[in-house]
């Protein structure tokens, strides 16, 4: 597999450390993140902004990481639509009931 163009090494330091960063954040800040969302209202919003910010931090990163290594999804033609035959009308005889 052959890589086309320039492979993106800088955005994958720069989103690997910041990924490294903030789990490192996260395990030295754990008791001060765990009592200000633990207060309720707003800071409710603490754990789920958190969570999105690693989820786009380390999805990039390893979106990148894939890139870098030359991994990439398979690009598949859109499958034809088999042309369906015209639907033919009955004509056998049917048994009735003349009661």
């Amino acid at each position: 597999m052959h890589a086309k163009g320039k492979k993106p090494m800088g955005k994958l330091l720069l989103y690997g450390l910041g990924s490294v960063a903030l789990y490192a954040a996260v395990y030295q800040f754990q008791d001060i993140l765990l009592t200000t969302s633990a207060r309720g209202g707003a800071y409710t919003v603490l754990p789920i902004a958190t969570v999105f910010l690693f989820s786009w931090i380390h999805g990039t990163f390893a979106g990148t990481l894939w890139e870098v290594l030359g991994v990439t999804a398979v690009h598949k033609a859109p499958a034809k639509t088999a042309v369906q035959a015209p639907v033919r009308k009955d004509t056998r005889p049917r048994a009735t009931v003349n009661a």
